[in-house]
């Protein structure tokens, strides 16, 4: 696979993505998940730590999206790569 102008503007574009979803999940969904974590601690009933969903959902956002929006551009704007 080359290097093309339509991979990289995809990738761009998905990299915008994941950051709205890695500022939404910031804050509006993190510290839900915190509060619920320290209070179950007290009962030690908790699941997953939110600093490890955190870390996935920062590598799905800022590192699998823009790979995934580079392969998109590259493979269905290339001129002949059908």
């Amino acid at each position: 696979m080359t290097l093309s102008l339509h991979g990289i503007a995809f990738a761009l574009v998905f990299l915008a993505l994941g950051l709205v979803e890695v500022w939404v999940f910031a804050r509006a969904v993190y510290p839900v998940l915190s509060h619920r974590h320290e209070l179950a601690k007290v009962t030690y009933s908790q699941g997953r730590s939110p600093a490890l969903i955190n870390l996935i959902v920062r590598l799905q956002a800022l590192v699998v999206l823009p790979v995934l929006g580079y392969l998109v551009g590259a493979q269905f704007f290339t001129p002949g790569a059908h």
